[in-house]
């Protein structure tokens, strides 16, 4: 892999800060891909990386290559495709305003077609307003669409929108839940088992 000094000082200037409301929708699905792609082989997620390619390069959201990469240890902050490593199979971008929400459904959608990736999926979470999901097929040459749930075929991930909130599930059907998420979940149903048991108590003391 090579990254001079010089392409990673220039990529910092070029980097913005995010604001804290991007970065918590990035992280809650950044957990679930995680937990999605443990059991896909050579699956590696990468975040707010610079993929550069036919000299131009963004720093998707969420990414997830499928095949060849460097060592984690040896990847600076940018990533050429194809001399380091495969293109990403997926991505994933989190669109928090108007002007995020058209750059990632016009320029960016066709930096990622012409890069070779397979799935794109824009999430649209701009506050105050309902959830949204845009998907297509970049290697079939689809426009983006505003669907309610998408199937990320290089990923076998099915994604929709429940309320407020991105759902995943996988190939079964089964549905896929980040790490505090499932433990919250079985602590509400212990605390339900509890319930009911200290209820069929009581009742038994009372029929005795």
């Amino acid at each position: 892999m090579v990254n001079t000094a010089v392409v990673e000082a220039e990529v910092l200037e070029e980097k913005m800060p995010e604001s804290p409301w991007h970065n918590e929708n990035v992280r809650q699905i950044e957990d679930l891909l995680r937990e999605a792609t443990k059991s896909l082989t050579n699956a590696v997620v990468f975040r707010d990386l610079f993929f550069r390619f036919g000299g131009k390069q963004y720093a998707p959201d969420l990414a997830i290559v499928i095949g060849k990469t460097p060592p984690l240890e040896s990847i600076g902050l940018v990533y050429r495709v194809p001399e380091d490593g495969d293109a990403p199979a997926a991505i994933i971008e989190v669109a928090v305003s108007p002007k995020s929400l058209g750059e990632a459904l016009s320029e960016k959608a066709a930096f990622y077609a012409a890069m070779g990736v397979k799935d794109y999926l824009v999430v649209e979470a701009i506050p105050s307003l309902p959830l949204r999901i845009w998907y297509c097929k970049l290697s079939e040459g689809e426009e983006m669409k505003q669907v309610r749930e998408a199937t990320l075929e290089s990923l076998g991930i099915k994604v929709w929108i429940d309320g407020q909130k991105l759902r995943m599930a996988d190939r079964n059907g089964y549905e896929i839940l980040a790490l505090r998420e499932a433990l919250e979940r079985e602590r509400q149903r212990r605390e339900e088992l509890e319930r009911r048991v200290a209820e069929l108590e009581q009742r038994l003391k009372g029929q005795i």
